[in-house]
């Protein structure tokens, strides 16, 4: 049996929920889902511009996992795109930064205005 997950520590939430190509209504559409985690290690690497050490460090995993998670965060999105395919955001195995990092739960519960702790201590 495979070892349980550890919650990747997600600092925001996705601007949306869904992507589709435009003019083409879902119901003909297929969907990709695109996890909460890779849409954090995307953003900290690719949009940030963070090195993947310090992308790991703030999504509490290790290199090799956050490299892992970018890896496959890249091929769906390339995938949605390339193939005109909606792309779906959720799930992953995450925790927002003043969790108790015990969960499996949407991301969307983290999103309150009440965690405004900064995990990293910028």
């Amino acid at each position: 049996m495979a070892r349980p997950q550890k919650p990747r520590v997600v600092t925001e939430n996705a601007p949306s929920t869904y992507f589709k190509p435009q003019g083409i209504p879902m119901y003909e559409l297929t969907e990709i889902v695109l996890t909460l985690d890779g849409v954090e290690a995307l953003r900290l690497v690719d949009v940030d511009g963070h090195d993947q050490v310090e992308a790991a460090r703030r999504m509490g995993v290790s290199r090799s996992t956050l490299s892992r998670i970018l890896a496959q965060a890249r091929q769906v999105t390339a995938t949605a795109v390339t193939r005109g395919l909606a792309l779906r955001i959720e799930g992953g195995s995450v925790s927002g930064p003043a969790d108790d990092g015990c969960c499996h739960r949407p991301r969307a519960r983290f999103g309150d205005e009440a965690a405004t702790d900064d995990p990293v201590g910028e």
